[in-house]
């Protein structure tokens, strides 16, 4: 399809993907109206017209708004590769940028391939055998894991053969965290408070003091080091992890996933965009809702 924009259409939609790119969430049409000093009702009929050429895509409610679709940074960049990812092996970042991924043989019984289009010097940070994983990927929300089968440095592609390839969908985390989840104060006795979470099957809880500020995370393995090292008379306070590792709301459960493998944890208390807490989302919350069962 041949898309001709008008040059309304385009400013709207290059401000868009600026906006989002920068704010990391789905933007107000005010927004936009803001940065480029046009009538908000004027830039909601913009929009409207992008929606209906497939360039935009909305979310209703508070938290709601509008993203750029792959198809968008196509029209204004030429390429969606120019939506950087890194590639990790081993589960650390290299300095290796993904800048396109080609699914070859998808249908392949042995496997598929991907063809991986690089930036760095893939010469001294991978070898055929090494365990790679790209993603997720930005808007789409693409993870791959595969082998290193080829690297050709000269015209910057590496060939890997595919052992896992999963699409996660592009859900914010509001919608399947926990609201009003159970909290811990930092003064209570840890001792009350593992009855507690036995008694309702749960393994952490987020920390808040009685203003309802979020000071950290406590969970029945802190708990458990706690009575490991003879203090049965400690406080949350004295074993929590704070400062807590938090998501907002509105971010993409894409994010929720990176921020638990990268720091290894289990749960993350969910803030709004003024920084309180509103719910909790747990590893088992994602993995419930990509199975489909909620």
């Amino acid at each position: 399809m041949h898309y001709k924009l008008t040059l309304s259409q385009r400013e709207v939609l290059e401000t868009l993907i600026k906006l989002y790119e920068q704010r990391k969430r789905l933007i107000k049409s005010k927004e936009i109206a803001d940065v480029i000093n046009r009538d908000e009702g004027t830039v909601r009929n913009i929009i409207l017209s992008l929606k209906g050429l497939g360039l935009i895509e909305s979310k209703t409610g508070p938290s709601g708004g509008y993203m750029p679709t792959l198809k968008a940074y196509e029209i204004v960049r030429g390429t969606v590769t120019q939506i950087p990812v890194r590639l990790k092996k081993a589960g650390k970042e290299l300095d290796v940028t993904i800048t396109g991924v080609e699914i070859l043989d998808i249908l392949n019984p042995e496997g598929g391939r991907a063809i991986l289009r690089v930036h760095g010097d893939v010469r001294r940070s991978l070898r055929p055998g090494d365990r790679v994983e790209i993603g997720p990927t930005p808007l789409v929300g693409v993870r791959v894991e595969g082998e290193v089968m080829h690297v050709d440095t000269i015209s910057g592609q590496v060939s890997i053969k595919i052992t896992r390839m999963a699409s996660i969908p592009r859900t914010q985390v509001g919608e399947i965290a926990t609201s009003n989840p159970f909290t811990a104060n930092p003064d209570k006795p840890l001792k009350e408070l593992a009855k507690e979470l036995v008694a309702r099957r749960i393994r952490g809880v987020p920390v808040v003091d009685a203003s309802g500020k979020l000071l950290g995370v406590i969970t029945l393995t802190d708990i458990s080091k706690a009575f490991a090292e003879g203090r049965l008379d400690a406080t949350v306070k004295e074993y929590m992890s704070s400062p807590p590792i938090t998501i907002r709301e509105i971010d993409d459960i894409s994010k929720a996933i990176e921020l638990m493998n990268k720091h290894n944890i289990g749960r993350l208390p969910v803030v709004d965009t003024s920084g309180m807490l509103v719910g909790i989302v747990t590893r088992t919350d994602i993995l419930r809702f990509i199975a489909g069962m909620r």
